[in-house]
């Protein structure tokens, strides 16, 4: 008579338990990882504008030195008033500097993330 061993599964009761909860962790972690907290966005949006910004603008009211362009920019709470979320994205994403209009906003070549920190910085001075 042949014997047919029994092979164990691949996967042994503990191994399965392991994975398990490694899977539990990992999926209940990442969310946090992968969405940044919205007091964080407007806070480095608020670093941002004030050091890049605040040369044209009136970026923040703590910003450390007045804008050089004279008259400034429009100031970052008018902005706020005016503008949503999407176009105001696209517009701080381009240049609108050229032969034609010499004093328009120059593309502050910010990353992605960035601008919508910047973003989110101006959307919440709405009042």
């Amino acid at each position: 008579m042949i014997r047919v061993h029994k092979r164990k599964p691949y996967r042994t009761d503990w191994t399965r338990t392991v994975s398990v909860l490694s899977l539990i962790f990992w999926t209940g972690l990442f969310p946090a990882f992968a969405q940044p907290d919205a007091k964080d966005e407007v806070q480095k949006g608020h670093q941002l504008a004030a050091t890049i910004c605040a040369v044209c603008h009136v970026a923040a009211a703590d910003q450390p030195y007045p804008p050089t362009m004279q008259p400034p920019a429009p100031s970052f709470t008018s902005i706020a008033q005016r503008v949503d979320a999407e176009p105001l994205t696209k517009f701080v994403a381009t240049t609108h500097r050229g032969l034609d209009t010499p004093k328009g906003m120059p593309n502050p070549q910010l990353m992605d993330y960035q601008i919508k920190q910047v973003v989110a910085y101006i959307l919440s001075l709405r009042k």
